[in-house]
């Protein structure tokens, strides 16, 4: 068969998945914002775990708030389609999951969402690495549908490394599964809302 060049575009479709990686200042300064004496709110969320507390929204904006700018600029340089750079964090809380604690199949509120990874167990990797299945150890997964289709893809899973920063609209699935080794996986999510402009009324 003789070689041929042949041009082609590549058209993005489906939800705008964005990873990026928290620098150790910013993930120290969030650390110190974290610990287990804050409101529980197990009742609000979907995981099976029993450590969930509520986190200053306030504070935790003022240091994330240059990677969700950075996730609506290339929202919009990839999909060309305008969205509101006035947000507002409205939620925010951390997850302390243990061995055979597990985060089902769920999606959040709101317009955005996000989930940071603060510290991961020393022996999961090994356990991840090991594992011989086809749902890993302590992944996070995201499903934009739940029918397999062999002509695109419709989830993607990620081990957790500290730092890692995904950034989601709040109504893609995902899920979280469980893990058997000691250590705790923690970590940060919480929802964004867009705040629209009003459109002036035409006098007359």
């Amino acid at each position: 068969m003789v070689n041929k060049k042949i041009n082609y575009q590549f058209f993005y479709w489906g939800p705008f998945l964005y990873k990026t990686t928290l620098n150790e200042e910013e993930i120290q300064k969030i650390k110190n914002l974290c610990n287990k004496k804050g409101e529980d709110v197990r009742a609000k969320l979907a995981g099976l775990m029993n450590q969930e507390y509520k986190l200053n929204r306030k504070k935790i904006f003022k240091i994330i708030a240059p990677y969700l700018q950075s996730y609506l600029q290339a929202y919009v340089e990839h999909y060309g389609k305008f969205v509101s750079p006035k947000i507002e964090l409205t939620s925010a809380w951390i997850n302390y999951m243990t061995k055979y604690e597990s985060n089902p199949l769920h999606h959040h509120e709101e317009d955005l969402s996000f989930v940071l990874f603060l510290n991961v167990p020393e022996k999961l990797e090994e356990e991840y690495k090991t594992r011989k299945s086809t749902s890993k150890p302590g992944t996070i997964n995201f499903m934009n549908k739940l029918q397999e289709d062999d002509m695109y893809l419709n989830s993607h899973s990620f081990f957790p490394r500290v730092g890692d920063f995904y950034i989601f609209p709040a109504n893609l699935p995902h899920y979280v599964n469980g893990f058997s080794c000691d250590g705790e996986r923690i970590s940060v999510s919480g929802n964004v809302k867009f705040h629209t402009p009003k459109k002036k009324k035409l006098n007359g």
